[in-house]
C-alpha cells in the first residue's frame, strides 16, 4: 500500500471518526432538545394544575368564610352546593397534579398537600352540616360549641394548606431552576465536543459552528424573549424565525409565543381595569368631598341657629346676675339652658340634657325648650310645668328620646327657689360664707318616657351673695385619657372659692378644671352650665323704671342673641 493510499486511508478514517463523533454530538443535541421540550411541557402542566388548585382552594375558602350562624338556611344550602362542586374539582385537579409530577421531592409535597386537602374538605363539609341544622327558628338547634371547634380546626388546616402550597411552589421553582441549570450545562458540553471535533478539520469547525448556531441561536432568542416578557416589551415577531422551525425548538417557541401573548394581554387588560376603577374611585371621592362640604356647611348653619336659640346673657337686674355656657360634643348638642322672666318678681331657670347627641338630640332639645317655656309662661308651679311638658313630649316622641331637666322659679323679693327635678343632676348652691351644698332631690323621672307622671316640688332659700350652679352630666362625667371621670366631688372642689369671685371667674375656673383634668382626651358628651348669683331683694322703684326694665327684657327675649 502506497503512502498516498495510507494517507487517504488515514484521512478517510479521520473523516469517519469525526463524522461518527459529530453524529453522536448531533444525536445528543437532539436528545437534549426533546428532553428540554418534555421538561418544559411537564413544568407548564404542573404550573397550570397547581394554579388551578390554588384558585379552587381560594374559592372554597370564600364559600366557607361566607357562611355563619346568622346566615339564612337557603344561603347555607346554596353555599354547600357550590362547595361540593368545587370540592369535586379540587379532587380531580389534585389527581392531575400528582400524575404530572415525576420528581420525588415534588411528589412528596403534593402527597402532603392532598392529605391536608382531604382533611380540610372533611372539616368544611362538617361545618356546612352544622350550619344546615338552622331551622325556621334561626340557630336554635345549632351546636355552637362544636361549630366553634370545627371553625378553629378549619383555620388550622387552612394555615397548614397554605404552608403546603408554599412548599409545593418552592419545590416547583427549584425544579425549574435545576432543569434550566442542567440544560445550560448540557449546552456547554455539546459546544465543547463540537469545538473538539472542529479542531481537527476546518470543515468540522465550520460544521460545528453551524450546528452550534442552529442550537444556540433559538435558545438565545427564547432567553431574550423571556426577558422581554418580564420587562413587558415582548413582540411575537422577535422569535418568529425560531417558531417557524419544524423541530422541538420550533414547537417550544410557538408555545412560548402563545403563552407570552396571553400573559401580556391579560396584564394590559388588568391595567386598563385598574385605571378605570381608579378613575371611577376618584370621581366618587370628588362627589363625596362635595357632599361632605355641603353637609359641614349645613351643620355650621344649624349650629349657629341652635346657638341663637339659647340666651347668652341675663337681662340686667339689681337682684341677680348670671352667666351660661353650652359646649356641644358634636356639631349640634342636646343640652340646653334657659332663663326667662315670669311676671315682675320671678325668673325661671332651666337646665336640661337630651338623650343622645347630634341632629336628633338638637331637634328634640328645641321641642322640649319651646314646650317647657310655653308652659312656664302660664304661671304654673315648677312641678305642674314639668308634668304638662312631659305629657306633650310623650305624644310627640317618635324616636322615643327623653330629656332630664331641672326647672326652678326664683322669687326675687324673698329669695325662695321652688323647683322640680326630672331625673337631672341636682344643682349646687354656694353660700356667701363659702359653704357648698347640693339641692335635695325631688325624685322625678326624665321627661318623654311615660305620660301622666307627677313631679314633686322642693324649696330652698337663697340669701344675698349666694350662687346657684346648674350643670349637665357632661361636666361631672367628663373623662380623661385613662377613662376616669371628673366626678361631682371635683366639681364641688372647683366651686369652693366661687363665693369670693365674679361669675366670669367662676365660669372660667370650672372650665379650666375640667379641661386640665381631661387633657387630650376627646369630649364625649355635651357640657353645659348656668350660674346665677342672687343679690337680694330689689329696692322699690317707680312705675317708670319698671316700664324701662320690661322693655329691656322684651328686647332681650325676642331680639337676636350670640353664643
Amino acid at each position: 500500500m502506497t503512502v498516498k493510499r495510507k494517507l487517504y486511508g488515514l484521512v478517510a478514517l479521520g473523516v469517519f471518526i469525526a463524522a461518527l463523533v459529530a453524529s453522536v454530538a448531533v444525536y445528543g443535541v437532539a436528545a437534549m432538545s426533546r428532553a428540554s421540550h418534555s421538561i418544559f411541557d411537564n413544568a407548564l402542566q404542573v404550573n397550570k394544575n397547581v394554579s388551578t388548585l390554588v384558585v379552587l382552594f381560594e374559592q372554597s375558602r370564600v364559600l366557607v368564610h361566607g357562611v355563619s350562624p346568622e346566615s339564612s338556611r337557603d344561603s347555607v344550602m346554596r353555599a354547600a352546593g357550590e362547595f361540593d362542586a368545587i370540592d369535586q374539582k379540587i379532587a380531580d385537579t389534585s389527581i392531575d397534579v400528582f400524575r404530572s409530577i415525576t420528581n420525588e421531592g415534588v411528589r412528596a409535597a403534593v402527597t402532603a398537600l392532598i392529605d391536608r386537602l382531604d382533611q380540610s374538605r372533611q372539616v368544611s363539609q362538617d361545618i356546612f352540616k352544622q350550619l344546615q341544622a338552622i331551622d325556621d327558628q334561626g340557630a336554635a338547634k345549632l351546636d355552637r360549641v362544636k361549630l366553634a371547634q370545627l371553625v378553629e380546626e378549619d383555620g388550622i388546616l387552612e394555615s397548614a394548606m397554605r404552608v403546603s402550597l408554599s412548599t409545593l411552589t418552592t419545590f416547583v421553582d427549584k425544579l425549574a431552576a435545576d432543569e434550566l441549570a442542567a440544560l445550560e450545562q448540557t449546552q456547554s458540553n455539546t459546544t465543547m465536543v463540537a469545538l473538539g471535533v472542529a479542531a481537527g478539520m476546518p470543515f468540522l469547525i465550520y460544521l460545528a459552528f453551524v450546528v452550534a448556531g442552529q442550537i444556540a441561536s433559538p435558545i438565545t432568542a427564547l432567553t431574550f424573549a423571556a426577558r422581554d416578557v418580564e420587562r413587558r416589551k415582548f413582540r411575537p415577531e422577535t422569535i418568529e424565525g425560531v417558531a417557524s422551525q419544524h423541530n422541538e425548538l420550533g414547537s417550544l417557541a410557538r408555545v412560548f409565543q402563545k403563552m407570552a401573548v396571553d400573559v401580556q394581554r391579560r396584564q394590559e387588560e388588568l391595567e386598563a381595569e385598574v385605571q378605570a376603577r381608579t378613575h371611577d374611585l376618584e370621581a366618587k371621592n370628588t362627589l363625596l368631598e362635595k357632599s361632605q362640604h355641603r353637609m359641614e356647611t349645613e351643620l355650621d348653619i344649624a349650629r349657629s341657629l341652635q346657638g341663637a336659640m339659647l340666651p347668652q346673657r341675663m337681662p340686667s337686674h339689681p337682684s341677680y346676675s348670671g352667666r351660661a355656657i353650652m359646649r356641644p360634643a358634636r356639631e349640634l348638642g342636646g343640652d340646653f339652658y334657659d332663663f326667662f322672666i315670669i311676671g315682675e318678681d320671678e325668673i325661671g331657670l332651666v337646665i336640661a340634657d337630651v338623650s343622645g347627641k347630634g341632629v336628633p338630640a338638637a331637634f328634640f332639645m328645641a321641642i322640649a325648650r319651646t314646650v317647657l317655656q310655653s308652659s312656664a309662661r302660664e304661671r304654673r308651679s315648677a312641678g305642674e310645668c314639668l308634668a304638662e311638658t312631659n305629657t306633650i313630649l310623650c305624644d310627640q316622641n317618635p324616636l322615643e328620646m327623653f330629656v332630664t331637666v331641672f326647672y326652678g322659679i326664683l322669687n326675687l323679693r324673698t329669695g325662695v327657689l321652688s323647683y322640680a327635678n326630672g331625673g337631672h343632676n341636682p344643682p349646687v348652691v354656694v353660700r356667701e360664707d363659702g359653704e357648698v351644698v347640693e339641692l335635695p332631690q325631688t325624685g322625678g323621672m326624665a321627661m318623654g318616657i311615660m305620660a301622666g307622671l307627677t313631679y314633686q316640688q322642693g324649696e330652698a332659700r337663697l340669701h344675698a351673695g349666694d350662687t346657684l350652679f346648674l350643670y349637665t352630666d357632661g361636666i361631672s362625667e367628663a373623662m380623661d385619657e385613662q377613662g376616669r371621670e371628673f366626678t361631682v366631688e371635683r366639681l364641688l372642689a372647683s366651686l369652693s372659692e366661687s363665693h369670693q369671685q365674679s361669675l366670669d371667674i367662676v365660669v372660667s375656673n370650672v372650665t379650666d378644671a375640667v379641661s386640665n383634668f381631661v387633657g387630650k382626651a376627646p369630649q364625649h358628651d355635651d357640657m353645659t352650665y348656668l350660674v346665677v348669683r342672687y343679690k337680694g331683694a330689689p329696692q322699690a322703684i317707680d312705675p317708670a323704671q319698671v316700664k324701662v326694665l320690661d322693655q329691656a327684657a322684651a328686647a332681650w327675649m325676642f331680639g337676636p342673641s350670640m353664643r
